[in-house]
Order: C-alpha cells, then sequence, then structure tokens
C-alpha cells in the first residue's frame, strides 16, 4: 500500500508539473522583429491561442538596458527573454512576473518568447496582450549622489558627465505644486551638498558645491530655494570679480559650508609677490572667509555679502 500511494504521489507530481510547464516546447514558433522609434520603444499588441507561440526579435548591444513590460488578459500567459543563440531563458516569466529589465553582458538578437502555459494551451483557452520593449544605453555612473532632507521637503542630488562637462540633477519630493527635475550644467565636479533655511521662512534651501578640473580648483555653487515649499527656483551668487574687496588675491581653492544663519565661503590668498603659476593651497597662510545673506532680489534670491574679513 505505501508502495502504490509513493508511485501515485510521484504521478500526480509530474502531472503538476506538466500542467504548469511553457507549451513552447517543439511546437513551431511564429517570429515577428520588433520596429523600434527613436525613443527606442516598441509596442505591439497580440492574441495567442492554444499551442501559439511568438518570438519577438530585438538587436541589442553589449551594456544597453532591455525593459519589457507584459499585460495579459489571462493569467496563464507570460513571457521569455532568452539571449543571443541560446534555448536557456534568462528571464522565465511564470516564476519572475510580467516585468524584466536588465543591462545586457551580450550583443546580438534577443527574443522576447510569448506563450500559454501548456494547460491553459491543452484547453485551447486563448488570452490578448500587450507587449511594450524598451532598449536604452545605461546611465553613465553618478560622479555624485547624495540625498537630503529639510523640514519635510527632500532633495536627491546627482551629478554625471555629459561630453566634455558635467552636470547636476536635482530631483524634489514634498512640495506642493511642482516636483519636477532640475539640470544645470557645471564647470568641474559638484565637492558637496547642504540643505538650510537661511532666511528662516520654513521653506528650505538646497546648495550645491562645486570646484573646477583644473589645479586651480575655482568654486561655484548651484542652489535652489524651495519657494513657500511649492516649487523651486534657482539662487542667484554674484560673481567674486564683482567685487574688488572679495576677489583681491584669489586664486580658486574654494570652500562653501552653511553656517549660523548665512553661507560661509573661505579661500586662501595669494601672497604678495607669488605669481598664479606658484600658488600653493596647501601652504599655511592668509585665508579669507566670506558670510553670505540669503535675501529677495527683482527676479528671485540672491546671496549677498554680509560679512568679509581675514585670518
Amino acid at each position: 500500500m505505501k508502495f502504490l500511494l509513493k508511485r501515485l504521489s510521484g504521478f500526480l507530481l509530474l502531472v503538476l508539473l506538466v500542467a504548469g510547464s511553457p507549451a513552447i516546447a517543439g511546437d513551431d514558433i511564429r517570429e515577428e522583429r520588433l520596429r523600434l522609434d527613436q525613443r527606442g520603444e516598441a509596442v505591439v499588441a497580440g492574441r495567442i491561442r492554444g499551442w501559439d507561440s511568438v518570438d519577438y526579435l530585438v538587436q541589442a548591444g553589449a551594456g544597453q538596458v532591455l525593459t519589457v513590460v507584459f499585460k495579459a488578459s489571462r493569467g496563464s500567459a507570460y513571457f521569455n527573454v532568452l539571449p543571443p543563440a541560446s534555448e536557456e531563458a534568462l528571464f522565465v516569466g511564470s516564476q519572475l512576473g510580467d516585468r524584466f529589465s536588465a543591462s545586457l553582458t551580450t550583443a546580438g538578437e534577443y527574443r522576447i518568447r510569448v506563450y500559454l502555459m501548456r494547460n491553459a494551451a491543452r484547453r485551447n483557452e486563448s488570452a490578448s496582450y500587450t507587449l511594450r520593449t524598451t532598449l536604452t544605453v545605461a546611465p553613465a555612473p553618478a560622479l555624485f549622489d547624495k540625498t537630503l532632507e529639510l523640514q519635510g521637503i527632500r532633495f536627491h542630488v546627482t551629478s554625471f558627465r555629459a561630453g566634455a562637462g558635467s552636470i547636476v540633477r536635482v530631483v524634489p519630493a514634498g512640495l506642493s505644486i511642482d516636483n519636477s527635475a532640475q539640470e544645470r550644467a557645471i564647470d568641474g565636479l559638484v565637492s558637496g551638498a547642504e540643505v538650510a533655511d537661511l532666511n528662516a521662512d520654513g521653506s528650505p534651501e538646497l546648495y550645491i558645491y562645486v570646484r573646477s578640473s583644473d589645479a586651480a580648483a575655482r568654486g561655484s555653487l548651484v542652489a535652489f530655494s524651495a519657494n513657500r515649499r511649492k516649487s523651486l527656483s534657482d539662487i542667484y551668487l554674484p560673481p567674486l570679480a564683482g567685487n574688488a574687496q572679495a576677489a583681491a588675491g584669489y586664486q580658486g581653492h574654494d570652500e562653501f559650508a552653511v553656517l549660523e544663519g548665512v553661507l560661509g565661503r573661505r579661500f586662501p590668498l595669494l601672497r604678495d609677490g607669488q605669481t598664479a603659476a606658484g600658488h600653493d593651497a596647501s601652504r599655511a597662510g592668509t585665508m579669507r572667509q566670506i558670510q553670505y545673506r540669503l535675501l529677495p532680489g527683482e527676479a528671485g534670491w540672491r546671496l549677498s555679502i554680509d560679512r568679509l574679513f581675514e585670518f
């Protein structure tokens, strides 16, 4: 009796495994090449019945990101993703779901196979579906990536190479009207970022510090104010050259920091008789510190010199 029960249990398990397997082995599979638009996207709608299967072909390069989103009218319809010249799927939809996204390691022709499970195929069931496929270039690694938060407003700050320069990107969250991303071209690399409420109005500001990539390491600033917690607007920092007292002896190597109610900026001064080429920021010497207050301007906020001293 025990022997018969074991045989019966094994048989039932085999039936379940076969019923839950794809209806694709040994069957004719229709092929269709995807036509990607200028954005690298293709959307197709189709219908399969019984033992039908469809392979959607897409040519991809190593390093590109392939994303597939599948929606079907019946839960027994799925898709797999097969790499070039292989029947071993790198993604099996019946186990992993209706969305695939990955950076590809091998160049070649990938197949997105749509099918019904074997039990549904035997019953000659049908399913309609849509398949959205996107092929994009993998994003460059971020040079800077930091998330800051103050007073319930969050800022995700990233920086990337863009051609010969760089860009800084800010994605806010928690603003009541506009949380769209902001991008600015920068001359150099982001060295840090801070949040503050210098004018104590209950709406935070974001200060992003930038240094030029050359030996002078000149500082600059990208800054935003969360206006009444509704949307972002730029904060303007006047050029140092516009103030003769502040600019005298300046040769770069700036450092920025949020201080008590002000934004601080300091840098080593060029000594008398010293040339710019011979300037060494690591040498002990006179430092100039500038303190800026945040004030309303004609078209937004601006940082205005409040105090200047040397030590």
